[in-house]
């Protein structure tokens, strides 16, 4: 893979990280509701906030300030995947284009993504690099090469 294709690769993939610190507060704000339904099981070195003395305060705190920071990082995936997939629909071949959308916004692994389309492991590394030609040249220089 060249230097294009790969920086084109990591702007593509540039939102990866917050989506799955998205899925780790989600996964910590759905604990704190467990826990204060009585399913989990309450420990007080886990909880930010409040105070020792009274852990619904705690958890109320910490189940708010997550929400907060929850949909922060939403609106800015939301944002963020626009500008991919504007960039990805403007690819004219439909099953590059499918492919593109698969993995970049679906965040399939390629292999299952080459699977969808019953092709091996080779054949879907082939369809790998045509998908990043054909999205790349829709993807303004500038903004590629300004996230080194």
């Amino acid at each position: 893979m060249n230097d294009e294709l790969y920086y084109c690769d990591q702007w593509l993939c540039r939102m990866w990280d917050v989506d799955k610190e998205i899925e780790q507060l989600e996964f910590r704000r759905e604990k704190i509701v467990c826990s204060l339904s009585g399913i989990g099981k309450y420990d007080s070195k886990t909880i930010l906030g409040g105070s020792d003395s009274n852990p619904t305060e705690s958890k109320n705190i910490e189940f708010s300030m997550i929400s907060e920071k929850i949909d922060k990082l939403q609106n800015q995936l939301s944002s963020e995947n626009s500008r991919t997939i504007d960039a990805i629909s403007k690819v004219e071949d439909s099953k590059l284009r499918g492919m593109l959308y698969g993995h970049y916004i679906n965040r399939q692994p390629w292999k299952k993504v080459g699977e969808q389309y019953f092709y091996g492991k080779s054949r879907t590394f082939d369809y790998r690099s045509m998908c990043l030609k054909a999205v790349c040249e829709f993807i303004p220089k500038e903004v590629l090469y300004a996230e080194d």
